[in-house]
């Protein structure tokens, strides 16, 4: 399906809904394989020490996709917002410009990181059984930044493009290549976390790889010249400001988990930290299919804000949470019922069980309303208006849940630790409905 044939305007918006939201939904899920396997792998061929030695190293993969999706995020919705204005010249730049900065960024960052591995494993709440495994696993994969980078942005822009299908396959290609090498790499080879980290940082090359055979191949609506890989600054400018939210909330999923790290390490042991990856793991299972329909709706929301559609937007938004919150009920019913069944799949102990089946519960007890506050960012971001997405971002990620970390602790133990999420996105979905509403006032008096 071309973007040519798909009429954003006036065609049937829930099929639309869905035709984008279930490909970005489980592009985003394929994302998240590469450290949920390494995870189960680890864990269940190499042991607990391990698998916190990959725990304590998670802030990096928030890292390289902040920047990615800050980046690539920004200059989809650009590419969205021109397209439905029908302007190709400044569609194709805004792609020319968001691969530039993902490059410079992805790069700096892997020097960055290469560059002070021990005090930035030190500042990740690395314990001292943890370390070995965490320094072996960290310096592979910060190898992988640009390859990561590129990666979600041809994903991007490929989505954008009016074809879904295609973007899913561009993480599904990386994410198939991890799972075999992590079989091979782990399992026969008993390489064990390099095994990992090899695997991974293979899989996002040749997720990049396929990526850019399909937009330099011109199998996008993207059209490829030297003029348009240019740094123009009210251009950059615009994709990064609208892109800020993302790189927001992902450096905070790494400020979290720094926090997690060390509360559940003063409170727990390396089993606690164990249980964190465990709950963090199922969370990405929960997160991303809101997350899909989310960026599954981007291109609508922008191509009607573009042509002064607002009716339609809200519209959309309306039907994408129903669905979102549809969809996240059905896997928090199964976190909720089976969390015994869930951490013996990553190599479960009885010490796990104990701390992590009432953790797995608390953690998720609120889930479903999870999905309007993505999608609530996500609006806001594709009407090119990213100061209420940073609000919420912030708001949620850091004023609210990292004090709740250190603070409830002290009042209810371990379990304190696992209610600050629920807590957190509780207030973000009462600031998130308001936010909302007040836009939807004031498009609606334009």
């Amino acid at each position: 399906m071309s973007e040519k044939t798909v009429d954003y305007q006036n065609g049937k918006l829930f099929p639309m809904i869905l035709k984008f939201s279930i490909p970005a939904a489980i592009s985003l899920l394929i994302t998240a394989v590469y450290n949920i396997v390494d995870r189960i792998f680890v864990g269940n061929f190499n042991g607990t020490s391990a698998l916190a030695g990959l725990s304590v190293c998670f802030p990096l993969s928030y890292m390289m996709m902040a920047f990615a999706l800050m980046c690539s995020a920004g200059g989809s919705t650009f590419f969205s917002l021109f397209s439905g204005e029908n302007e190709p010249d400044k569609m194709n730049k805004s792609f020319g410009s968001a691969f530039v900065l993902v490059c410079l960024f992805e790069l700096a960052l892997s020097i960055l990181l290469l560059s002070f591995p021990v005090p930035i494993l030190k500042i990740f709440g690395v314990t001292e059984t943890a370390y070995p495994f965490a320094i072996l696993y960290y310096r592979i994969v910060a190898l992988g930044c640009l390859f990561q980078g590129l990666s979600q942005l041809f994903c991007d822009f490929v989505r954008v493009s009016g074809r879904p299908v295609l973007g899913m396959c561009v993480t599904g290609v990386g994410a198939l290549t991890n799972i075999i090498l992590d079989a091979i790499f782990i399992i026969v080879f008993d390489w064990g976390v390099v095994g990992a980290a090899a695997a991974t940082v293979i899989g996002q090359v040749f997720s990049a790889l396929f990526g850019a055979y399909l937009v330099f191949g011109n199998r996008t609506l993207v059209r490829i010249s030297a003029s348009i890989f240019h740094l123009e600054k009210k251009m950059c400018m615009q994709i990064v400001s609208c892109g800020f939210a993302f790189w927001v909330a992902q450096m905070a999923m790494g400020l979290i988990s720094l926090a997690y790290n060390s509360q559940l390490g003063k409170y727990g042991s390396d089993i606690a930290i164990s249980v964190y990856a465990v709950v963090s793991s199922i969370m990405t299972f929960v997160i991303m299919p809101a997350s899909g329909i989310s960026q599954g709706i981007q291109p609508i929301l922008g191509n009607n804000y573009g042509c002064g559609n607002y009716k339609r937007v809200i519209t959309t938004l309306y039907q994408a949470t129903l669905f979102s919150v549809s969809i996240t009920c059905v896997i928090w019913i199964v976190v909720l019922f089976f969390p015994k069944q869930i951490l013996a799949a990553f190599g479960g102990t009885e010490e796990m069980f104990q701390i992590g089946i009432t953790g797995l519960r608390i953690n998720f007890c609120i889930t479903p309303v999870l999905g309007f506050v993505m999608l609530a960012t996500t609006f806001f971001q594709s009407i090119n208006c990213p100061a209420p997405s940073i609000v919420i971002t912030v708001l949620r990620q850091v004023v609210f849940l990292v004090p709740f970390i250190y603070i409830l602790p002290v009042f209810w133990d371990i379990n304190g630790i696992f209610f600050a999420q629920p807590i957190s996105d509780m207030l973000a979905t009462i600031l998130s409905l308001y936010l909302v509403l007040r836009e939807k006032r004031r498009m609606m008096s334009l």
